[in-house]
């Protein structure tokens, strides 16, 4: 088992032979996982199958089917923020043990999963339309901060509304980073973090937000994702802005696949992207941007989120085979 610490409380499992719930950490928790692993069993981590997907859905819908009538509405489970006699309620009902059955996923994993598809699901995504944009400001003028009031009444998740609105307070440009805005971005990063050495920065500690009220001209989205390309730059001491990294080519794509099909992977959530990435250091600043030039690849097949993961690349290296020949 992959040994990770949970970023959000602690790392339940459900047992697969008991339906109990164990933690990680407790006396018995070795033995267990000697007897997990001996039968094949291995807790995961990272992105999530469709396999996994589809099981997780079908926890919830159980759940729903056997307790539906304990609550006023079903979605009020995916926020229980300030909600004592929710969580008891959850808790009684063993919300957590059921949701996470079979999928050998620690459980906080499995609730904050849940909450982002069901809420794709059930409410409004994407982009504000013009109408939305004229309701959004209308509501913030009345309510104020009141984030979740506002975006019930659009029907839309709560952080996309807050996130609207603190953009829109404040000209954003969408264009290349200037010299001037990325010192900025440094200068905003070392002052919240307390840190001089980019190398000591770790991306994933640093508050975005208090980072993006600095920045005068961009958004916390944009300020987290150009970071890891200015941190790699700057270290490597290249001159120059680094919005003019050299851009991805189609070689790249070429040799990404072929990495791919070389690799020892049956599904896509055993790759180590980290390790990939390091191929493409001269045109990727992080593991998750290389992700992202897969996933432009495999969005090119049709049905992909219903293929194996070589079935997935052998599409792909026959879609691409007209370009150019890619060994076998």
């Amino acid at each position: 088992m992959e040994k990770r610490n949970s970023s959000f409380g602690r790392p339940l499992f459900v047992d697969e032979e008991t339906d109990k719930l164990i933690h990680p950490y407790n006396s018995l928790y070795k033995k267990k996982q000697e007897e997990w692993e001996a039968k094949g069993i291995y807790y995961r981590y990272g992105k999530w199958t469709n396999e996994e997907k589809e099981k997780l859905l079908e926890n919830w819908n159980w759940y729903l089917e056997k307790y539906d009538s304990a609550f006023e509405d079903p979605l009020d489970l995916l926020d229980r923020r300030g909600r004592s006699d929710l969580i008891a309620l959850m808790k009684d009902t063993q919300f957590f043990k059921v949701i996470s059955r079979s999928l050998n996923r620690p459980t906080d994993a499995c609730y904050y999963k849940l909450r982002r598809d069901v809420r794709t699901i059930t409410l409004k995504n994407g982009k504000f339309l013009e109408e939305e944009m004229k309701q959004l400001k209308k509501l913030s003028r009345k309510h104020r901060k009141n984030f979740q009031y506002i975006a019930d009444k659009m029907g839309r998740d709560r952080q996309s509304v807050q996130d609207k609105l603190r953009r829109h307070e404040k000209a954003v440009k969408s264009k290349n980073w200037t010299g001037e805005e990325e010192e900025e971005l440094i200068e905003a990063i070392r002052e919240v973090s307390g840190l001089q050495d980019l190398n000591e920065i770790k991306q994933l500690e640093i508050p975005w937000r208090s980072v993006a009220e600095l920045v005068p001209t961009r958004h916390e989205e944009q300020c987290r994702a150009h970071f890891s390309t200015l941190k790699r730059w700057k270290l490597q001491n290249i001159d120059g802005n680094a919005s003019h990294m050299p851009k991805w080519r189609r070689q790249h794509s070429y040799l990404l696949i072929d990495i791919l099909s070389n690799g020892d992977y049956s599904i896509e959530t055993d790759i180590d992207w980290n390790e990939i990435n390091q191929s493409f250091v001269d045109v990727s600043p992080s593991a998750t941007y290389i992700q992202k030039q897969f996933y432009k690849l495999k969005s090119g097949i049709p049905d992909f989120h219903r293929k194996s993961f070589s079935d997935l690349l052998e599409e792909i290296r026959h879609l691409h085979s007209s370009h150019k020949h890619i060994p076998n």
